[in-house]
């Protein structure tokens, strides 16, 4: 959204697009974090069956994500943003498998191309699931995760060394999903802690943040992959539950914020189509050349969003189409280690 208004003005930022873009960038860490706490959550607390996990990861990932990369593509080629390749040139179709298949079909595909890859190695990964092995493996990739970031590996000029020094490939992030699979251990000390804790938590949270407003005002510009965040994520996260149980106040407020996050894959895949209709239509050009009106399309994307996963979800094979969770609102309770399904 951010940054529609972004190539409107011209290309550039006010002081609020820039906040809102900048603070987007502890988005795609966190998400892999969420993803890796998850995996290894069935892993460690049920029995790890690979049939029934490749069934689940394709229904529910990788089926929506080459359908959306069509529909994507499909869009982007009927409003001419998009030239289908030459099927009778060989390096036109390699290109087309790499560009699709690597989550450029869209710009927001690219962390599900992550995920994926993710998934090839974890029925490999989940055989070393005891807490020392996690804490081992999540040592050693925090520094892959720092080496990978911060140098260059020339491989050439092919699509391996494309790939390799790209955000799309999984050592970009391999520390967040290690770290996720550890917090499975920790999680419900974490939980207690910060229930006894919610103000100096939330203020965790904004310290984050106030430092990253610096940050960006100095260097002006932040990665999602940079190594601070590799400090700045686990930090966020005990900040997170804290706002979480904090909102057990407010249960209507919590109601609403649970049934988005259920419905939050669901979301993500579709709420850049609603966009991409918004800046193309000169209709709608009025409402990116204020920032007044930012929040007007956020709420409209939002819920045109919200619709549209509902009304997919109503038709045959839905499922297969967006990705939507079972309800659960559950306060957020310390458990053993043996059940943490309420994280």
């Amino acid at each position: 959204m951010h940054a529609g208004y972004y190539y409107t003005n011209g290309g550039s930022f006010n002081w609020l697009t820039q906040f809102l873009n900048q603070i987007s960038r502890y988005g795609t860490p966190a998400f892999a974090i969420i993803s890796g706490f998850l995996l290894y959550n069935q892993a460690i607390n049920r029995k790890f069956k690979v049939a029934v996990f490749w069934k689940s990861r394709i229904s529910k990932v990788i089926s929506p994500f080459i359908i959306w990369s069509i529909i994507y593509l499909f869009v982007k080629w009927c409003y001419g943003k998009y030239s289908l390749p030459s099927f009778n040139s060989l390096t036109e179709i390699n290109d087309f498998i790499y560009y699709f298949f690597s989550g450029k079909s869209n710009y927001h595909l690219y962390f599900i191309a992550i995920v994926v890859q993710f998934y090839l190695i974890f029925p490999l990964l989940q055989i070393m699931k005891s807490k020392k092995l996690l804490i081992f493996l999540t040592i050693i990739g925090f520094f892959i995760n720092h080496f990978i970031v911060n140098y260059n590996i020339n491989l050439g000029d092919g699509f391996l060394n494309e790939f390799i020094n790209g955000k799309v490939f999984i050592f970009h992030w391999i520390f967040y999903f290690f770290l996720g699979g550890l917090l499975v251990y920790y999680w419900d000390k974490i939980i207690s802690l910060v229930r006894q804790n919610i103000k100096a938590s939330l203020l965790l949270g904004l310290i984050i943040i106030f430092f990253g407003v610096i940050e960006y005002k100095f260097t002006g510009w932040i990665e999602s992959n940079r190594t601070l965040n590799m400090f700045n994520l686990p930090l966020l996260f005990i900040s997170i539950s804290g706002l979480y149980i904090a909102l057990s106040s407010f249960k209507k407020i919590r109601s609403y914020v649970v049934e988005i996050g259920n419905l939050s894959m669901g979301i993500y895949l579709v709420h850049p189509l609603i966009l991409f209709f918004l800046r193309n239509h000169s209709f709608f050009d009025l409402f990116y050349e204020r920032t007044r009106y930012l929040p007007v399309i956020y709420i409209f994307t939002l819920v045109s969003s919200i619709i549209l996963v509902k009304i997919i979800t109503k038709i045959p094979f839905g499922s297969y189409i967006v990705t939507v969770a079972k309800r659960k609102d559950k306060v957020i309770e310390p458990q053993n280690s043996a059940n943490t399904q309420s994280a």
